[in-house]
This record gives structure tokens, C-alpha cells and sequence, in this order.
């Protein structure tokens, strides 16, 4: 119960830190706007967040708990496939978008780290070569955002496969 409670309470400022995004520049928000629009006291704010520079944990923890949520109804949905992480990122593209708009790259770096699943490695290569694939896969997103979402996740699912299999080829 407690652990369902602090996922609601985190997303309500992380929500309301959204809507704020749509009409301030992020950078102007601070803790009392965004405890006003989300109807909560600074005290709460703090309880789930360590600082008032937490706004960025706020929409990491939102993407995250969205791609779970994402992941649980596709695993579950009988058709046996796997969540895809581009049809995740253009059924949420409102939010990158807004993330984009406000130059919160890091935001954005930092959630497909967290969501592509590298394994931990002791392997120098193989972490080397997982930071090219991430980080490269990152900017065909930051692309695909950039053009404002003129492809399907299909369309840059196979660009990203493309460009593996050139890599493989050389």
C-alpha cells in the first residue's frame, strides 16, 4: 500500500511539473509552483524528493513508471510480444516532446539508460559496446523527436536495425 502511495504521490508532481512545462520554461518552476498546481504542501514535495533540484528525478521516475506500466500491459496483452521501447516513446510523445523543448537531453539520455537493458558487465568490450548502442540508439531518438515524430516507431525500429547490421558488416 505504502509503495502505491508514494508512486501516486511522485506522479502528481511530476505531473504537475509537466502541465508547468507547457507554459513556463523549466528552468523558471520552482517547489511552490509546483506543489500549488498539484494541491500538495512544500513538506509532501519533500518527503518524496530530496531538493528543490529533483525536478529531473520527478520526470525520470514518470517515464519509468510509465514504461512499466507500458511493459505489464503488452507482456500481459496474449499476444505474447515483447514491450517495444520506440512504440513507448511515440505513444508518449507528447512528454519527450515537452522534455525536448525545454533541452532536457540529459532527461531524456538518462531515461534510455535506465531503459534498455544492458545487464551489468565486468567486460570492458562488451561495456564499451553497449555504450555505443545506447548512446547511439539515443540519438536516433533525439532525432526521430527532433522531426517531431514524421516516422512511425516501425519506420525507426528499422533504422536502428539497419544501422546495426552496417555496423556488423564492416
Amino acid at each position: 500500500m505504502k509503495k502505491n502511495q508514494t508512486a501516486f504521490m511522485k506522479l502528481c508532481l511530476a505531473d504537475a511539473l509537466i502541465k508547468l512545462m507547457k507554459t513556463q520554461d523549466f528552468d523558471t518552476i520552482n517547489v511552490n509552483s509546483i506543489c500549488r498546481e498539484a494541491d500538495i504542501g512544500r513538506t509532501t514535495f519533500y518527503r518524496y524528493f530530496e531538493n528543490k533540484n529533483s525536478k529531473e528525478e520527478m520526470l525520470l521516475f514518470k517515464i519509468k513508471y510509465e514504461w512499466e506500466q507500458y511493459s505489464d500491459r503488452h507482456e500481459n496483452d496474449g499476444q505474447g510480444k515483447k514491450p517495444d521501447l520506440t512504440e513507448f516513446i511515440y505513444d508518449s510523445r507528447k512528454l519527450f516532446s515537452i522534455l525536448y523543448q525545454n533541452n532536457l537531453i540529459s532527461v531524456i539520455m538518462r531515461a534510455l539508460e535506465d531503459l534498455i537493458p544492458s545487464g551489468e558487465t565486468y567486460d570492458k568490450q562488451a561495456s564499451y559496446l553497449m555504450s555505443f548502442f545506447i548512446y547511439g540508439y539515443f540519438g536516433i531518438i533525439y532525432q526521430w523527436i527532433k522531426y517531431d515524430f514524421d516516422e512511425t516507431p516501425e519506420q525507426i525500429q528499422k533504422h536502428i536495425n539497419d544501422t546495426i547490421a552496417l555496423a556488423q558488416n564492416s
